[in-house]
């Protein structure tokens, strides 16, 4: 039996390592098409559609580092679950945003969030 796995190992990396990633997501969907027909028997069935995936990434911003996290940018992201384990995703950057909090000080931080272009690699588990 597998143990669940801590996620103080994740990373992202798009060529090297981007960032100091905090957290990452990554939601993976299914379009699906309901209908109803003469041989359902009055249930409604369900096929899987198209694919798709959204997710976002946060992070602490380094000024000493030029970053690939630019809004509009084609990229493959490489979204680990530890250390060996991966999504590969070839995705678009579509937003950016930087957190500057002048009042508390804290780090300066941000967000990139992405949707899926094309089809992406499931990491091997187990």
């Amino acid at each position: 039996m597998s143990q669940p796995i801590s996620g103080k190992n994740g990373s992202v990396k798009i060529g090297d390592a981007v960032a100091e990633i905090t957290r990452w997501s990554f939601a993976k969907q299914a379009v699906s098409s309901r209908y109803a027909s003469n041989s359902s028997g009055g249930f409604k069935r369900t096929l899987a559609g198209a694919k798709s995936g959204s997710g976002q990434i946060e992070f602490k911003f380094d000024v000493d580092a030029a970053s690939p996290l630019v809004e509009g940018a084609s990229v493959t992201l490489l979204l680990y679950l530890d250390a060996t384990r991966f999504y590969s995703v070839p995705a678009v950057l579509t937003q950016v945003q930087i957190d500057v909090n002048i009042d508390k000080g804290d780090v300066v931080s941000g967000a990139a969030r992405f949707e899926t272009d094309g089809a992406w690699t499931e990491p091997t588990l187990g």
